[in-house]
């Protein structure tokens, strides 16, 4: 799968979520573009898919367990060497549960997955990345991070997404990392699945918003994946603590 000189040829890369939707497109165009990936996804059936590629260790992992973490990116260190780049793509959304409908345990699971496991991951990662010599860090947010029209645990853990990178962006700017944030808006993934149910009516009334919008909003994981490659690659040498709309013109509207 890999090429000889691709966009990414000879760094090591750490994507969660890795067994299906963003991540899934976004190891195998990396894998394309001459990465070394270490692919991690909480569901043993859908990283196996990874076993036996050329270049990717599949890793079951859990992003809220610190032990698993340490593991991922320990990992790219003894296999691989080094650490260049993370994609911290594991997330789930809260089902457009509205304030009053929103308890305790779908708030925390919101913020444990969405926000306090990137903050993990690039809490380990980035001595490493620094000893590698610098390299980038690309978040998924989400649109609604900026517009309020999701339940607000999905709506806070994606805007303090935002606010923890352009932390990092400025603290380890001088170290040579770079770390960024996509914010897709509608995704073709399967986000709903693995966020634990049914949305709720709230998310119907959503939909029909989503719907009215007057630009083709609805983007592929591809999408995403195109615009962690040109984060990740030496072409945004020069972007640090972006945001990065993918969403088709949603968050115009």
């Amino acid at each position: 799968m890999s090429t000889v000189q691709g966009k990414l040829n000879g760094k090591v890369v750490l994507i969660t979520g890795a067994g299906s939707g963003m991540g899934y497109a976004t190891t195998k165009l990396f894998v394309e573009e001459g990465a070394k990936v270490v692919a991690v996804d909480y569901s043993e059936e859908a990283i196996k898919q990874w076993d036996n590629t050329e270049n990717v260790i599949a890793l079951v992992g859990d992003v809220t367990e610190l032990e698993d973490i340490d593991r991922m990116v320990g990992e790219a260190e003894q296999q691989f060497g080094r650490l260049d780049c993370v994609c911290n793509i594991a997330g789930i959304n809260d089902l457009s549960y509205p304030l009053d409908a929103t308890d305790d345990e779908r708030w925390d699971r919101v913020m444990d997955i969405d926000l306090k496991a990137p903050f993990r991951i690039c809490r380990k990662a980035v001595p490493v990345m620094i000893k590698s010599g610098g390299g980038s860090i690309v978040n998924i947010g989400s649109y609604a991070s900026e517009r309020g029209n999701h339940g607000p645990s999905y709506t806070a853990a994606k805007a303090g997404l935002t606010g923890l990178t352009k932390s990092i962006a400025v603290g380890y700017g001088k170290e040579g990392i770079r770390c960024n944030i996509i914010n897709p808006g509608g995704t073709n993934t399967n986000i709903h699945k693995n966020s634990g149910g049914a949305y709720h009516p709230a998310g119907q009334a959503l939909s029909k918003i989503v719907a009215s919008f007057p630009v083709n909003s609805y983007g592929q994981p591809e999408d995403i994946a195109k615009a962690c490659l040109f984060l990740c690659s030496d072409d945004a040498k020069q972007i640090n603590g972006a945001v990065l709309a993918v969403d088709g013109g949603m968050a115009c509207c």
